[in-house]
């Protein structure tokens, strides 16, 4: 009894030693990286105003878990005037990819919606844009993130073929929770006929039993220019993108279109209208001189946005001191329309510095 209990005391140690190594050898592979930036800004309005702000901090977590199956987790800081500090956090993605056959994965959790280019390949990191601010789409009719399931497809081919498809929550869901069974569906596919360049189109369908846009329906509400009362019947929401990406060791190019439609019982279809176009050049790797033409039409008898109207231009200037740090100086003009308010068209010029870094 007494050498068998010893032999069984050696059992258990060695089992121990055995699995201890084998989880330290499985040990995850993780990269912490944190991104923020600081503004400063001067609109000349009716009512003129100057000041610094301390922008989004992003923190950006990856980690290879085991050889297919790899972890992503995006958390933001941002300016929230609810939060008594002004500040509150929020989760922007958090997904697990699991590679199943070459370049095919399937994955789960919250993702960027992969509707156009910048929502495919910008995080919140202001050090990766090309410009300060994004295009004025993702504010009202963009849906930027989504809650479920994707196949994914990369690099696939001749012409590096890539395809989305993702079932999830839809525009009025939580993270947590949503309030009937219809379910979002988007599809994607890209081409990357040579190296610097991208082509995709993509399309969005979605319907809400009752119009009352969630959590990822934007990173502010699609009505903030709206003074009456919110329409709270269903609504079908469609969007369909276009993408065309050159960024090249000379020359960056970005165009993104979209056409949104929705539909109510009340008022019937209505069809919304936006574009982006980004146009740089580089000048000894470091110096990127650049314009923006960027504009969104929303129609009178829209009952998810509301009638709008923005037009933007704008002359820009990015230095690269290097990869963690740059500084980016934009000039631009904006012209307001909606139909809700006392007075119904307004003009900006507006002066912006940004530093944008990463840590």
């Amino acid at each position: 009894m007494k050498y068998f209990s010893a032999l069984v005391t050696q059992i258990i140690v060695l089992v121990f030693i055995n699995t201890t190594c084998f989880v330290f050898a499985q040990k995850p592979v993780t990269q912490f990286n944190g991104f923020g930036h600081l503004e400063f800004t001067f609109n000349q309005a009716e009512e003129p105003t100057a000041f610094f702000s301390i922008g989004e901090h992003d923190f950006f977590v990856s980690s290879q878990i085991k050889k297919r199956i790899s972890f992503l987790g995006e958390y933001v800081f941002r300016f929230n005037g609810k939060s008594p500090t002004n500040y509150l956090p929020s989760i922007e993605r958090s997904l697990l990819k699991f590679n199943y056959k070459g370049n095919h994965n399937v994955i789960v959790g919250k993702i960027h919606t992969p509707v156009n280019y910048w929502n495919d390949v910008y995080h919140h990191g202001r050090l990766f844009f090309p410009t300060i601010e994004r295009p004025l789409a993702f504010s009202y009719i963009i849906p930027l993130h989504s809650l479920g399931a994707q196949m994914q497809g990369q690099n696939l081919g001749k012409y590096n073929f890539g395809y989305d498809l993702v079932v999830a929550n839809g525009i009025s869901s939580t993270d947590v929770f949503h309030d009937d069974t219809h379910m979002s569906l988007t599809t994607a596919i890209h081409i990357k006929p040579t190296e610097f360049t991208r082509l995709g189109i993509s399309y969005y369908y979605d319907f809400l039993s009752e119009n009352n846009p969630g959590a990822h329906s934007g990173h502010s509400p699609s009505y903030t220019h709206y003074t009456g009362e919110p329409y709270d019947g269903a609504l079908a929401f469609q969007l369909t993108s276009l993408s065309i990406a050159h960024f090249s060791n000379k020359l960056e190019i970005l165009s993104e279109s979209s056409y949104n439609l929705t539909e109510t019982d009340s008022l019937g279809i209505a069809n919304n209208f936006s574009s982006f176009l980004y146009a740089g050049y580089i000048i000894k790797e470091k110096h990127v001189p650049y314009l923006l033409i960027d504009f969104i039409n929303i129609a009178k008898n829209d009952l998810y946005t509301h009638e709008l109207g923005i037009y933007k231009f704008g002359l820009g200037y990015k230095h690269e001191f290097n990869h963690l740090l740059n500084i980016k100086a934009q000039l631009e003009y904006q012209r307001f329309f909606h139909g809700h308010v006392g007075h119904e068209q307004h003009d900006n010029f507006g002066f912006k510095i940004q530093f944008a870094y990463g840590f």
